[in-house]
């Protein structure tokens, strides 16, 4: 036969006989976390149901053996054994109930973390920094990190950049232009008369 008696406070003790000897166990259940402690003595078999007395130093639990009385001090986790009736001076008697079998607290499941939500962009004054995109605005001006991470704007300006640049070179890879000096009309090279104003030219040009 097994017996339980709550101590108050979220502890509690359960109390075993098997053959000779009696094994005690402390439990203290607080949310979040559940400590359990157990101690086993060589008492004798019970001959009387065990008694739990609440006194100003912790609890007593009495024990009457075909050994004689026994005595376990519960102080918090910390439990000893003596055959010497300690002082009951303002004890308390507490109900002590027979259980079929050991009684368990379970805990309850941890529940999943949350996910961290993104990182909203930084900005102090005119200045942002999106650490997303590896990127930093401030004003006019704006400065990445990442080029796979570029917007089609900023591609498409490069890309009409790179036609302009193209272009010129392709108009001066003939070598340098030249112009009528009576109209300014561009005159293209073996030109004699400006095809505009047709102004006779002093030497054919690109001769």
């Amino acid at each position: 036969m097994a017996y339980f008696c709550d101590l108050g406070a979220g502890q509690s003790v359960y109390l075993e006989n098997v053959h000779h000897q009696t094994l005690v166990t402390v439990a203290n259940s607080h949310p979040g976390q559940q400590q359990q402690s157990s101690s086993g003595f060589q008492t004798g078999s019970w001959t009387a149901p065990p008694e739990v007395v609440r006194s100003p130093i912790g609890f007593t639990v009495k024990l009457q053996t075909d050994r004689g009385d026994w005595f376990v001090s519960i102080q918090g986790t910390r439990l000893s054994v003596s055959n010497e009736a300690p002082s009951w001076a303002e004890a308390q008697s507490l109900p002590v109930e027979s259980v079929a079998q050991k009684p368990t607290s379970a805990m309850p499941p941890m529940q999943p973390m949350p996910p961290m939500p993104p990182m909203q962009p930084m900005t102090m004054g005119n200045m942002q920094m999106d650490q997303g995109a590896m990127s930093m605005q401030m004003g006019n001006m704006r400065l990445s990190m990442n080029p796979i991470g570029r917007s089609q704007s900023d591609l498409s300006h490069d890309q009409a950049q790179t036609t302009t640049v193209a272009s010129k070179a392709s108009s001066t890879a003939d070598g340098p232009q030249k112009f009528c000096c009576q109209c300014g009309t561009q005159i293209k090279p073996g030109d004699r008369f400006c095809a505009h104003c047709g102004h006779q030219l002093n030497e054919a040009v690109g001769a």
